[in-house]
This record gives structure tokens, sequence and C-alpha cells, in this order.
């Protein structure tokens, strides 16, 4: 049952989603302009991958319409690590060492939501608290990365690591709605039924 309270929460969650991907347009348009080759190669990826963990992730109830879709989904997918991977050797190669941790810590994430996607564990089991606690982990150091390029001076860096948190937080909340109805779900099959006990 939709209740008015459920409605408002979802309707406010899509408003926010919505202004998170708003902005990353805004963020995308200042790095073309602003940002090197392998800045610009880093943005295409990551508006793929993006792309591809949105639609996922929002219909993690629905099985895929066609094996075309299956297809094409993997297909983006694996265009953009190719894209994001080639950034990162010219980080390497250019000794940009924050933005190649910052580049590494996101493809370890990118891991953990792949197992997030296709090998969901038990809602509040020890694997779920694990898996939950990496990336803890691995956000921290996105933060720090962040916070890095404030302390340098690096606005539009600083601005675009915080953006991309945001994004990959719009995702998280997506698997989190709905780890959270499917153990809403569980609890309401499992929970007894009242009423007169039967003979015996």
């Amino acid at each position: 049952m939709i209740t008015t309270a459920t409605f408002d929460k979802a309707r406010l969650f899509r408003a926010f989603k919505w202004s998170v991907y708003g902005l990353l347009g805004v963020d995308v348009v200042l790095f073309w302009i602003y940002g090197g080759t392998a800045a610009v190669i880093d943005q295409v990826g990551w508006l793929l991958l993006i792309a591809t963990f949105e639609y996922e992730t929002s219909t993690l109830d629905e099985a895929y319409s066609s094996r075309w879709q299956r297809w094409g989904i993997h297909t983006l997918r694996l265009i953009a690590y190719a894209l994001i991977l080639d950034a990162a050797v010219e980080y390497y190669l250019g000794a940009k060492w924050l933005d190649l941790t910052n580049a590494v810590t996101w493809l370890l994430v990118c891991a953990v939501l792949e197992y997030d996607v296709y090998v969901p564990g038990e809602y509040g089991s020890g694997e779920w608290r694990i898996r939950n606690a990496v990336k803890a982990l691995l956000y921290g150091i996105l933060v720090a990365c962040a916070v890095a390029w404030g302390i340098r001076g690096d606005l539009l860096d600083t601005y675009d690591a915080v953006l991309w948190i945001l994004c990959f937080g719009v995702v998280e909340l997506n698997i989190f709605r709905f780890e959270e109805e499917a153990e809403a779900q569980t609890e309401t099959v499992t929970e007894p039924a009242e009423g007169p006990a039967g003979p015996g």
C-alpha cells in the first residue's frame, strides 16, 4: 500500500536525483571547455557508466526486456570502462597521482556496485555489512581526494569530485530503496497471520 508519506518521499528523491544529474550536465560542459583531453575522455566514460548504473539500479526488480537490451547495456559498460582505463593510464604517464588515486578508487567502487547489481547478498547479513564497510572506506578516500583538490585551489576538480560522489550516492540510494522494499516484503510474507488457532 502506497501511503502519502511514501509518495512524498519518492517525489523528494526524484527531485534530488534529477537536480544532481542536472548539475552533472553543467559539470560536463565546464570540463569540455576547460579540461584536458584525458579529463574529457574520463568524463565521457563516467557518463556512460553512470547512465548504465542508474538504469540498472532503478530497475532491479525488472528483467531485461530483450537480449538486445542486455547486450546493449553491457556493451556501453565495456566502452565506458575502456575510456576510464585509458584516462587512468594518461594520469599515470603524466604523474598525476591524485587524479590516478581518484580514478582507481572509483573503479573499486564500481566493482562493488557490479557485485551489488549482479550478486546481491542477503540484506543485513555479515557479507552485506562487509560490502558496505568497504564502500564506506572507498567513499572516504574519494572525499579525501576532493578535499585535497580544494586545498590546492583546484575549484573545478573539487566541484567535479563532490558532484560525482553525489551522483553515485543516487545510485547507492536506488540500491538501498530496493533492498529496503525487498526486506519489507519478506517480513510481510513471513509474519504469521493473526486469527483463531487451528485444531490441534
